[in-house]
């Protein structure tokens, strides 16, 4: 996610006032819960506090009984009523202050003590009230945080909540959602029970999802029109969350910063690019949406292409992310992006993944399958193909095939394939495919994606050993050769004190990212260089040699960053709002409690976040506009409730289970038993608060 840009200091200070005063709203309302429903008991209150008073300092003032203020320390808040204490050592000192003094003239009410003796206290303290109204006084920071969760939805969608829509931009290889074919362009139109699901929901329907059976998504194809069913399982790796392979979509408006990579033709086009222009046309073709603009890329791939923008106008009132009107139309000439290359092919890996009813699925080419040739026939037949026509490079071979769809109707492909029924012995095949005409691109662009061919629709691995060099490259300048295993690629800045990109490591605990660091050689400055650890007979190298410029190869989309595709959510009616005000709240409490039932498990206890975390979300959202933060607090303000709630010491669920036990025997539980169980409580949840905001430490230095 991209913060938007700030083009003021009194924007910044506007966003950290609202964020402020969101996160303090959220404190405020769970504790005039505890404040309001101990004040209908009766129960004396000395203080109400948002943040802590440690060591005295605050701003306070006090009305009547109660003094009213905020600490120093802004992690929560707290109502200090008489005869009550959240620390179990203060046991005693609780029991003392409830007890009334003897001849005084306060009204008195007999109670039993943990230890079953009777004890006269104040009428007004905690302790004198029934375990019911204890119950209610502990319960109500919860109900009002649900309460003002829903407020906040519905109000937040009266204001209008943007959103980003569930139009897949880009699928990874490989994943599941490749293996069924999705396609940019496609829409989701529901994620399980959730219709209309924003992105963030889709998300989240993955990660909570069934990673056994799988999730139904509702898909309206871009190419048809027609709603399909398909059920997805989502893939989960290491201390990753699950994914299907679903990235979202993007518009045709560049990034207000940062509108294009350095060192890229964006970069260095005839005349500059400026955030929020919005590309309309292509070689004068219109390109209306990102399905469009990158066929027309894909279709001028290696050609100089000008690229109409429109600079400034105005969006309709009644879509302001949808496209501009007015404004001035600009047409800047923008060269090809050939490919950079160290002059290394690399032996082809396994086929991992065939995407349903593509080329290779009908001819039954499946997963474990290992492309050992890709021959181009003559006139006389595929068999009798010239050497130049027969490929191997797995970097190279995708965007040689798109090339040959256009003017070939077939390859002929050798395969080598484990048979189980000749003793697992591997024998070779000759499968004769025909060539789609692809007008989307296929990109690794996580870690250990694998390459895929969308002319053919597989996806395989690349290995960490060299197949061959070729002649006259950096790698044969260095002295590489076929046979070696390239253990580690590091970036070097050779103009930067100590600069050098974190390594990319190849080979076992599954590092299959040859492709990914092909990706990153395509974004670096003239002067980098790759220092490369490889291995040959048992012993390890080191070379440092300069990228190049590879004449015949392209990268389609030319170094542009566009914003993110961005819809408004806007209740029509105040019974509109109450109801999505109510959906809103229901699947964020149902979020979190199905997010702490997998923590541990298929959510990894690094996606917790602290403080610094939840302050970086509100900023977000804030910088999106009121209704955008108030949706966040709704979130928020469920956390708060459920986790409140749980049955742990210290938090108000641990001091419910108390109560009941005080219900059911008829006494407070023993002093003893109280101190053991709030001292773990205790060690617990500051063992958690130290660990999260560990996770916000490492984040930021990251």
């Amino acid at each position: 996610m991209h913060l938007i840009a700030a083009t003021s200091l009194s924007e910044w200070l506007l966003v950290i006032l609202q964020v402020g005063l969101g996160l303090g709203t959220v404190i405020f309302v769970h504790e005039l819960g505890h404040f309001a429903v101990a004040k209908m008991c009766g129960v004396k209150c000395d203080k109400f506090f948002i943040g802590f008073d440690i060591g005295g300092y605050k701003i306070s003032r006090k009305w009547g009984e109660t003094e009213y203020g905020i600490g120093i320390l802004p992690l929560g808040g707290y109502v200090k009523m008489l005869g009550q204490d959240d620390n179990p050592g203060n046991i005693a000192e609780q029991m003392k202050e409830s007890q009334a003094p003897a001849g005084s003239e306060i009204e008195t009410k007999e109670i039993l003590g943990p230890d079953g003796s009777t004890l006269t206290v104040d009428r007004r303290s905690y302790l004198a009230k029934s375990v019911p109204q204890r119950m209610a006084i502990i319960s109500a920071g919860v109900i009002m945080n649900v309460i003002f969760a829903f407020v906040f939805a519905a109000v937040a969608f009266g204001l209008g909540v943007p959103y980003i829509p569930c139009i897949i931009s880009d699928t990874s290889p490989g994943s599941a959602a490749y293996q069924q074919g999705f396609r940019p362009g496609d829409e989701i139109v529901a994620v399980g029970d959730v219709k209309a699901p924003s992105f963030s929901e889709l998300m989240g329907g993955v990660t909570l999802g069934d990673l056994k059976n799988g999730v139904p998504f509702t898909v309206r194809r871009a190419a048809t029109g027609k709603k399909e069913t398909i059920v997805l399982k989502p893939e989960q790796q290491d201390d990753q969350l699950a994914k299907v392979g679903i990235f979202a979509p993007h518009s045709l408006r560049l990034r207000n910063e940062n509108p294009f990579e350095k060192h890229t033709p964006a970069a260095n086009a005839s005349e500059p690019f400026l955030g929020g222009d919005e590309i309309i046309a292509i070689n004068g073709q219109t390109v209306i949406d990102p399905r469009e603009y990158t066929a027309q890329l894909v279709e001028h791939l290696g050609d100089p292409v000008e690229i109409t923008v429109r600079r400034g106008g105005k969006a309709p009132e009644a879509n302001r992310f949808g496209p501009r009107i007015g404004g001035q139309e600009i047409t800047i000439k923008v060269d090809a992006q050939p490919m950079r290359g160290l002059g290394l092919v690399m032996k082809m890996g396994p086929i991992v993944a065939v995407e349903q009813n593509s080329p290779a699925w009908e001819k039954g080419i499946r997963a474990g399958d290992m492309i050992e040739q890709v021959i181009i026939g003559d006139d006389s037949g595929p068999g009798n193909a010239h050497p130049d026509q027969r490929f191997s490079d797995p970097v190279a071979l995708p965007e040689q095939l798109r090339r040959l769809a256009k003017d070939t109707a077939e390859v002929r492909l050798i395969v080598g394939r484990s048979s189980t029924g000749e003793n697992g012995r591997r024998t070779t095949v000759t499968i004769d495919l025909p060539l789609r005409q692809a007008t989307w691109i296929e990109i690794p662009r996580l870690l250990n994606d694998p390459l895929s061919i969308p002319a053919l629709g597989i996806a395989y691995r690349a290995g960490n050993q060299v197949d061959r060099i070729i002649p006259g490259s950096p790698a044969a300048r260095v002295g590489l050769q076929g046979g070696d295993v390239i253990l580690q690629a590091e970036t070097v800045f050779p103009k930067k004190k100590n600069g050098g990109s974190e390594p990319f490591k190849f080979g076992g605990s599954g590092n299959y990212n040859w492709p990914a660091f092909v990706q990153s050689l395509q974004k670096l400055p003239d002067d980098a260089q790759t220092k490369l650890t490889y291995q040959r007979d048992g012993t390890k190298h080191h070379v440092l040699l300069a990228p190049e410029i590879l004449t015949d190869h392209f990268l389609p989309h030319r170094g542009f960053l566009f914003a993110h595709a961005k819809r408004v959510r806007l209740a029509r009616s105040v019974g509109e709002q109450i109801q999505l005000g109510y959906k809103e709240t229901v699947n964020s409490l149902g979020m979190v409690v199905r997010f702490l039932g997998k923590l541990g498990t298929q959510i990894p206890l690094n996606q917790l976040g602290g403080p610094v975390t939840i302050a970086q979300a509100a900023g977000y959202s804030a910088f999106e506009g009121m209704g955008k933060l108030l949706v966040f607090l709704t979130m928020l303000s469920a956390n708060l409730a459920v986790i409140n709630f749980l049955p742990i010491p210290l938090l108000d669920g641990g001091h419910m289970v108390f109560l009941a036990w005080e219900g059911v025997y008829g006494k407070p539980a023993s002093e003893r038993f109280v101190i053991a169980m709030h001292t773990l409580g205790f060690v617990f949840v500051i063992g958690l608060m130290l660990f999260v905001i560990g996770l916000d430490i490492s984040r930021l230095i990251g």
